[in-house]
């Protein structure tokens, strides 16, 4: 039972705040017996690197003129949560990579069978589906992996089919895409052909989606909100000459998006970024709130929206060209939960800059556990 609880706990807890979640990770690790045994195994050349990191942006940082004290927080948070998760894998889940996505299929039963309950009830986030610690965004990022195991499988049953409709209520447009992309990225390696019919149906949704999302701007429908906001946003990605005055005129996702994406393109040292957790600190002096009083001003400069942008802030071009080397180097085409954690890191990539909540240290570290660790979920 002891045992059981110590997967379980770190997993129930993805959506809660990014310390419970670590504090689970580490009482788990605890549950185990082998809490003393954290630093065990750990390489001197990581040590090594992680100096080296740390100079490198300590000496950015003072040429900037930038406060350090959020970089040493962000360095200790990261790698106190990888250190974590790394005795998880080793010590709780005995390397056991099947055990994992077998409770991890369980826990997200459990979740959506929530969720669905409360959408029921009408406790929703504006209409939208919400997880007991989440915004829906959240709620189905935790779906994705579960729905690409299904996929994979074929799977047709009562909780697939829960899942699958708890996916849709959540209505998160960037879970939609990363659904698309892995499925797409899968199909691509394994079935060719039906990669194509993906393709040739997708295209004909775009196509009948955009004619008649312009016969209803046309008709000036006030009920078609969703086709103004995204025609609005995609003139603003065209345009050549945006000021922050035009991206306050957009609704509140597409904002925080595109605000985020304009500071981390302004700020110092494009190149190798400003310094792990400054991305704030740019927000500020690139859109500076003395600017605006826009009653949205700030949302998500804390973690860039996504991933990718805050990366791109932070470590500049060659930490963004690194990550991303990172994952593909990484990436194990051969490996069902290589395909599952891929679908959640580009969720992470589109939306989500937290370096350490929802899970995201979880399965970021989990492409660096050696090939045989992942032998049990071969193709």
């Amino acid at each position: 039972m002891k045992y059981k609880i110590a997967i379980y706990l770190p997993l129930f807890c993805i959506l809660s705040y990014w310390y419970v979640e670590l504090a689970a990770v580490l009482f788990a690790v605890l549950l185990s017996g082998n809490i003393t045994k954290l630093f065990n195994g750990l390489k001197l050349s990581y040590l090594i690197l992680l100096f080296l990191f740390i100079g490198l942006e300590i000496l950015i940082m003072t040429a900037l003129d930038y406060n350090i004290r959020k970089f040493f927080e962000q360095v200790e948070l990261v790698v106190t949560t990888a250190i974590a998760y790394r005795a998880y894998f080793i010590y709780v889940l005995r390397k056991n990579i099947s055990l994992f996505v077998k409770y991890y299929l369980n826990m997200s039963v459990v979740t959506v069978a929530y969720a669905l309950v409360a959408y029921a009830l009408h406790i929703t986030i504006s209409g939208r589906l919400e997880g007991w610690g989440g915004e829906p965004g959240d709620i189905s990022l935790l779906m994705i992996p579960t729905l690409v195991y299904y996929f994979h499988h074929k799977e047709i049953s009562i909780r697939s089919g829960m899942t699958a409709i708890a996916f849709v209520l959540a209505s998160s447009t960037v879970s939609f895409t990363a659904l698309f992309i892995i499925l797409s990225i899968y199909l691509f390696v394994h079935n060719r052909k039906d990669f194509a019919k993906l393709i040739s149906a997708t295209l004909v949704i775009l196509v009948v989606g955009s004619i008649t999302s312009n016969y209803l701007s046309d008709k000036k429908s006030d009920n078609n909100e969703a086709a103004i906001k995204f025609k609005e946003t995609w003139s603003i990605l065209q345009s050549n000459h945006v000021n922050y005055y035009k991206l306050e005129a957009l609704n509140a996702s597409s904002y925080a998006f595109l605000t985020n994406m304009r500071v981390a393109k302004s700020a110092p040292s494009r190149l190798l970024g400003t310094g792990l957790g400054t991305h704030s600190i740019n927000y500020t002096k690139v859109y500076p709130r003395s600017s605006t009083r826009y009653r949205l001003y700030g949302l998500n400069s804390a973690n860039g929206y996504s991933l990718s942008i805050r990366v791109f802030s932070e470590l500049g071009i060659v930490g963004l060209f690194c990550l991303f080397a990172f994952i593909y180097k990484r990436f194990n085409s051969k490996s069902l939960f290589s395909f599952m954690a891929l679908s959640y890191l580009i969720n992470a990539c589109i939306t989500g800059g937290h370096y350490t909540a929802n899970g995201g240290m979880l399965f970021l570290y989990s492409f660096t556990l050696p090939e045989n660790m992942c032998n049990e979920m071969h193709f």
